[in-house]
């Protein structure tokens, strides 16, 4: 018997979206468009170039075509004044 989430290597089309703030700290957490922040993650590059990631106890793996993607939010200051 599978522990939900896990993956025999079908895939449910999961989505896990990171957002970090300029400095880099974890805004949100959205698990298939679902705000689950705060709560313990971890996602994992492979030597392929792959990512996979557990989240509440869902496992996603790009290589199996879930999505995972870390938003970096860039604040813009303005242009620099002339000195």
């Amino acid at each position: 018997m599978q522990s939900p989430g896990a993956s025999d290597g079908a895939s449910d089309g999961h989505t896990l979206d990171v957002y970090l703030t300029d400095d880099t700290h974890v805004a949100d957490v959205r698990l298939d468009g679902e705000s689950v922040y705060p709560t313990w993650f971890k996602i994992e590059w492979k030597e392929t170039g792959e990512l996979s990631a557990k989240i509440k106890g869902v496992r996603l793996a790009t290589r199996y075509g879930d999505a995972i993607t870390i938003h970096h939010e860039h604040r813009h200051q303005g242009p620099a004044s002339a000195a």
